[in-house]
């Protein structure tokens, strides 16, 4: 009897454990956008129970708390006072097969009271260059983005500079002026060469897509699933959601 309790009750935590994985497709995108989950609609919970993105200046200084949240998004408006996504939110290489980074995740819910906001995920391609060398990274949600043609709900969408300004193409212009080439409006730029036309700051996560990944990323088969953040992510974001 009690071995068939102990193997209902592994059975059960497989099964709770199965479901916690999503399948979806990893991309990449980059548009200087103030990041969703910096805001707290408001509410004084979010701001205790997991914080908000930080966010910068155009020259990439972070704001503080209070000036975050109530600063427009480049996006929307230029100006010395808009606020825009910090050039730290780029891709972060450990090793060979391991990364850090931060993402946009697919949701019908774009507001920065996405219960996904500041949680992060622990993600392995099945398809893919990376796939093909066993490759895996934990990234830190700090958008929850819409879908769009291919691009479809849970999808991940990897911050990486030079991956594509998508619908919001306005910001990185605002942010770094007209004398940069960001590729194209989806994918962005081809080949490592190309991330020689971003500002100086965004190339090496740029570089980072073709050297450590090995391709565009865009449309590959992931697997993710929860898991608690790493410091190496959020002391960055500033912010903290429980798996």
């Amino acid at each position: 009897m009690r071995a068939i309790f102990c193997l209902l009750a592994f059975v059960a935590s497989f099964a709770v454990a199965q479901n916690r994985v999503t399948t979806a497709k990893s991309y990449t995108g980059w548009d200087c956008c103030k990041p969703v989950c910096a805001s707290n609609n408001n509410r004084n919970d979010i701001l205790t129970n997991r914080g908000v993105a930080k966010v910068c200046d155009r020259s990439n200084q972070p704001l503080d708390q209070a000036t975050g949240i109530r600063t427009n998004s480049g996006c929307m408006a230029a100006g010395a006072s808009s606020a825009y996504m910090c050039d730290t939110y780029q891709p972060m290489p450990q090793s060979e097969d391991f990364s850090y980074a931060f993402a946009i995740q697919v949701s019908s819910n774009q507001n920065a009271d996405n219960a996904a906001c500041c949680k992060c995920y622990n993600v392995r391609w099945t398809t893919g260059a990376a796939a093909a060398a066993n490759k895996s990274m934990i990234v830190q949600i700090v958008t929850p983005g819409g879908a769009s043609g291919t691009i479809r709900q849970n999808d991940l969408i990897i911050l990486t500079p030079g991956g594509g300004v998508g619908p919001l193409s306005a910001g990185c212009t605002n942010q770094y002026g007209t004398s940069y080439s960001w590729g194209e409006t989806l994918g962005g730029v081809k080949n490592r060469e190309a991330c020689d036309k971003l500002p100086a700051s965004l190339q090496g996560g740029c570089y980072w897509r073709f050297n450590w990944a090995r391709g565009e990323m865009n449309g590959w088969d992931i697997q993710y699933e929860p898991v608690t953040c790493p410091a190496r992510l959020t002391d960055i974001s500033g912010c903290r959601a429980n798996p």
